[in-house]
């Protein structure tokens, strides 16, 4: 696996919105696309430092290529999604700036992601869904508040269940299929009341995307 490569730039190359460079690392030309706003970073020095996140398929391997590591290391995260494909996440870090990125997704703001041309409102919601807690190591505690830090009150798991219909609404199910799927929650009330004010905020995020993806599981064995 290619991680990361130094080397002279031999050529610069643009296949419809794509754009990247070849790049010559000891006599081997690495062929490797980079995010269009970078390109003109490139063309201040020949040699330059590229961070590869590389794709292997039966039809060949695809390089990507970044100047700072936080990029490439975002962009992984996103493509982990499921649907979202690697020219999707070009686009979303084409669109927003690492820390501009985390914040809409950790603060649940699907209405700016959706500004990335071919994100949807139901993308969006998947990325929120599957990400919001995953990003931690990208947020400067200093610049960026976390909505998931506050502690769910005494005897208030009836707004828990609430969050939970409200992203099951978001992602476009109606009411008699998030009442129905909800159920492996609800029908412990009590118990599930209890576990939550026993759990740091990080666990209540961590015991959320784990109902989520229970829930959204069960949805979708019903689909088929």
């Amino acid at each position: 696996m290619i991680s990361w490569l130094k080397g002279e730039k031999v050529h610069t190359w643009k296949l419809s919105s794509r754009k990247g460079v070849v790049l010559n690392v000891c006599g081997v030309g690495y062929e490797i696309q980079l995010l269009p706003k970078q390109i003109d970073k490139s063309e201040v020095s020949k040699e330059f430092e590229l961070w590869i996140h590389q794709i292997d398929r039966e039809d060949g391997t695809s390089l990507y290529g970044f100047i700072e590591v936080n990029q490439r290391d975002l962009f992984r995260e996103i493509i982990s999604v499921n649907g979202i494909g690697p020219q999707i996440g070009m686009a979303m870090l084409e669109e927003f700036e690492v820390p501009q990125l985390v914040n809409a997704i950790v603060n649940k703001e699907s209405n700016l992601l959706t500004k990335t041309q071919g994100i949807g409102k139901r993308i969006a919601e998947r990325l929120i869904v599957e990400l919001r807690n995953k990003l931690q190591r990208f947020i400067d505690n200093n610049e960026t508040s976390y909505e998931n830090e506050k502690d769910i009150e005494p005897n208030q798991f009836s707004k828990y269940i609430d969050e939970i219909s409200l992203i099951l609404s978001s992602l476009g199910y109606v009411d008699n299929e998030i009442k129905d799927s909800i159920k492996i929650i609800t029908t412990n009330e009590k118990e599930n009341s209890l576990l939550l004010n026993s759990l740091s905020a990080e666990e209540k995020a961590e015991l959320m995307d784990k109902h989520l993806k229970e829930i959204l599981m069960k949805l979708s064995e019903k689909s088929t």
